[in-house]
């Protein structure tokens, strides 16, 4: 157990570094294309508020966030966080019905399309400021808060037995939520594709959790009053009460992920 243990955070770790020293690359690029066509600054400002919005890529997902900011000192920052994330199975995977090639590709398996919302409270640091404005600021930052685990129940396109077909010749379409104990969805060739995303709506499941945050960021705005980041970092979501998302797997009540961001925003 202790193997797979060491293991598996190898594996995390590696993925870590790879995906940091993608950051850093990729900051350091945008930031030559920026002394290339940003016009230069001769004062500095300490701007006291900031407040910038971005999308985000992490291990089992996507998602957008929000961040607003006010310094304490030139080099701290007071920081609160929101974030808005899909969460999915890592043994997911769409597969079409085998039978009927204008089916539709679904999930087998998964019982509950899962997203997290985010609010929290956190710091920045200022590790290394801007030698000139065309630098590079590198930051590392640190949240936590609340998180909302939110599931909504799959619905499938089911091909059932056409009640006035005595013959049982033909098959009909039938919405249904996927029940892997229901006989007609235990095989594929049964399943014609996705049902209607909307269906189920009105059956959503609320998780409350608490959630963590540390990661890295690039700002390299060649402008004073905006704001360009890249940043890296890994989040950690935690559950009382585990969230199921496939029928094959136990539930789960902590989530680690790695993720990069891209954020915008400007200074006042």
């Amino acid at each position: 157990m202790s193997v797979l243990f060491l293991n598996f955070v190898g594996m995390t770790f590696s993925k870590f570094l790879g995906l940091l020293m993608f950051t850093v690359f990729a900051a350091l690029q945008l930031t030559g294309q920026d002394i290339l066509s940003g016009e230069k600054e001769d004062v500095n400002i300490l701007f006291r508020n900031e407040a910038s919005a971005g999308i985000q890529l992490h291990s089992n997902g996507l998602g957008i966030g929000f961040r607003r900011g006010w310094h304490e000192t030139g080099y701290k920052k007071k920081m609160l966080d929101f974030d808005f994330v899909s969460l999915r199975d890592p043994k997911q995977y769409k597969q079409p019905n085998p039978y009927y090639p204008d089916s539709r590709p679904f999930f087998f398996g998964k019982l509950n399309y899962a997203y997290l919302l985010r609010s929290g409270y956190g710091r920045q640091q200022i590790l290394f400021s801007k030698a000139e404005r065309s630098g590079v600021e590198v930051r590392y930052n640190y949240y936590g808060g609340l998180v909302l685990g939110i599931t909504k129940p799959v619905y499938l396109d089911v091909l059932v037995d056409d009640p006035y077909d005595s013959l049982a010749q033909y098959k009909i379409i039938e919405t249904r939520r996927y029940d892997p104990n229901d006989p007609v969805q235990q095989s594929v060739e049964n399943i014609y594709g996705p049902g209607p995303y909307f269906s189920g709506m009105s059956e959503l499941g609320i998780h409350p959790g608490l959630y963590g945050k540390f990661s890295l960021s690039f700002e390299y705005s060649s402008i004073q009053q905006k704001i360009t980041s890249l940043e890296a970092g890994i989040t950690a979501d935690y559950f009382p009460t585990a969230i199921p998302i496939m029928a094959e797997n136990d539930p789960q009540s902590l989530f680690l992920n790695f993720y990069i961001a891209l954020y915008w925003g400007g200074k006042w």
